[in-house]
């Protein structure tokens, strides 16, 4: 059993996690693991990169660093390249690993980069950041002009490989595209509905029914930039969940995940010159009340257990949410190449 650092965790929670596969659908930083651990969870997707920056380069020189990792504490930190890893991971107490890019800009126009990554482990490529690249738009582009030819190409590529296609940054009418682009369904692994909290980064309504129509899941955030609250007022753990709320009302519970954006180790100081200089009228928050007050740290995380327990839901329910739907939309999408 997890030695969660939440003293008062209920012996109903504790038996979720000790029953189910908990899983953040976007925890950023794996770096902390010890602290992710201690949360009670059992696989996070980490970020390889964000910004059109941080190039094929500078993503292969942090898959070096998470190689480091893995190499010299192999009992604690597994890298995940299979839906079955997950199941390993929790079996062992370790945490598993998920290598995504939150930036498809990292490729370039050469799709035959692909592999080579798919290859060293990425299994979840965001189209496009804030911004447009070659892929398509980003949410903050004033004109969202759709994804491109070669975004095209690319979804297509991502989709003979088993990569998992997400959309939490990408613009509304490209992410429509791509959602009528691929053929397996795609994710939104961090993102709130645009009608609790209206920001070009959350996501409309139609655009959430056609990801859960294509099979996939949208993982609610509890970011609190992106949270519904009262003016003036930091959002609360509640408010977190009313989005969780909505989601199931809205596609059905087995469409909903978690995806916290919480980048445990992250300081203040990283968080001001990456997140709130780059994007002033979006990240408002302070780096203190970047999340919603009862998260605060990522050992907090079994809180949204029994917020979803509070609230009425199964076990059965609290599972899904918790990531048994991140494993069965993985287990749809991931699959061995003939390469």
């Amino acid at each position: 059993m997890n030695d969660f650092s939440e003293a008062r965790i209920s012996a109903r929670a504790r038996s979720i996690h000790d029953r189910a596969l908990i899983m953040d659908g976007l925890g950023g930083y794996g770096f902390a693991y010890s602290d992710i651990l201690a949360g009670g969870i059992h696989a996070t997707h980490v970020t390889l990169n964000m910004y059109a920056c941080e190039g094929f380069e500078y993503v292969l020189n942090q898959i070096r660093r998470y190689y480091s990792i893995l190499e010299n504490d192999p009992d604690r930190i597994l890298l995940v390249q299979e839906p079955e890893d997950l199941l390993e991971a929790k079996r062992k107490g370790k945490l598993g690993i998920i290598f995504g890019l939150q930036n498809g800009a990292a490729l370039g126009q050469d799709v035959i980069l692909l592999p080579i990554l798919y290859k060293l482990g990425v299994r979840i490529i965001q189209l496009t950041y804030n911004e447009a690249n070659a892929i398509g738009s980003g949410c903050l582009e004033p004109k969202d002009n759709g994804l491109t030819s070669f975004g095209s190409q690319l979804i297509q590529a991502m989709n003979r490989l088993g990569i998992l296609i997400d959309l939490s940054h990408v613009g509304w009418q490209t992410s429509q595209d791509a959602v009528a682009v691929s053929e397996y369904p795609v994710a939104i692994t961090h993102g709130n509905p645009f009608s609790m909290k209206e920001l070009p980064r959350n996501k409309p309504d139609d655009l959430i029914r056609k990801v859960s129509e294509k099979g996939g899941v949208i993982g609610a955030t509890p970011f609190a930039s992106f949270c519904k609250s009262t003016p003036g007022k930091r959002p609360t753990l509640d408010d977190f969940l009313d989005h969780i709320d909505y989601l199931v009302h809205l596609v059905g519970v087995d469409h909903v995940g978690i995806g916290t954006d919480k980048f445990e180790g992250k300081t203040k100081e990283e968080y001001i010159s990456e997140v709130q200089t780059r994007y002033p009228k979006l990240i408002q928050t302070p780096f203190e009340h970047r999340h919603v007050e009862g998260f605060s740290h990522i050992g907090q995380f079994p809180r949204i257990t029994e917020g979803l327990i509070a609230r009425g839901y199964s076990d059965e329910d609290c599972g899904k949410i918790l990531g048994g739907n991140f494993l069965s939309l993985f287990r749809k999408v991931w699959k061995k190449p003939s390469f």
